[in-house]
């Protein structure tokens, strides 16, 4: 196996574990699915019925996208799924982040960070591996099944404290950059 195959996948795993969260996240509970819904109404600007249906077919079609990404035959198709996914994310981050529209992303549930430029550089990072999914991507692993289950295992793990990690250096800057006023 060469660098290049491990370097994919890394990537594989690592994009398969981030959809997989960002769904899981997202319908593991109603409380969850509600605080995504309300994301969705403050950034489609709708109200009612449409937005529970715009947030639960982009919570399955994140699902859809992991699962994809993760099997090794379709792996290719679920990254073009994550660019498309990942650009139309940009989108409404910029358009929101320009709009001043304060919201949640509700991407990953309890733990959610405010749209922001932050929250930008984080999707385009992502987009960058998923369009080299796309480009390198193979149809078969280049390791047997089990290695492939204990990388994409791997995957979430690494997908969870990349998230989390990201989302604290951001909240170290943002500190620094407006410190609490002394008592």
């Amino acid at each position: 196996m060469t660098v290049g195959e491990y370097t994919l996948l890394t990537v594989q795993a690592l994009l398969a574990g981030v959809f997989a969260m960002a769904a899981f996240s997202k319908l593991r509970g109603r409380a969850d699915f509600g605080r995504f819904v309300t994301t969705v109404r403050k950034l489609t600007m709708r109200s009612g019925p449409s937005t529970t249906v715009i947030a639960a077919v982009f919570a399955v079609v994140e699902a859809v996208t992991a699962i994809l990404i993760a099997v090794p035959a379709t792996a290719r198709a679920g990254f073009a799924l994550a660019t498309g996914l990942l650009v139309l994310l940009i989108g409404v981050v910029f358009r929101a982040v320009r709009g001043r529209v304060f919201a949640e992303c509700g991407c990953f549930g309890r733990r959610s960070a405010l749209l922001s430029y932050p929250l930008l550089v984080r999707n385009v990072l992502l987009l960058a591996a998923a369009v080299a999914g796309v480009v390198l991507g193979r149809f078969a692993s280049p390791v047997g099944p089990l290695w492939h289950g204990a990388a994409l295992a791997a995957g979430v793990v690494l997908a969870s404290l990349l998230l989390h990690g990201y989302d604290l250096a951001v909240a170290a800057v943002f500190k620094r950059l407006r410190p609490e006023p002394a008592a």
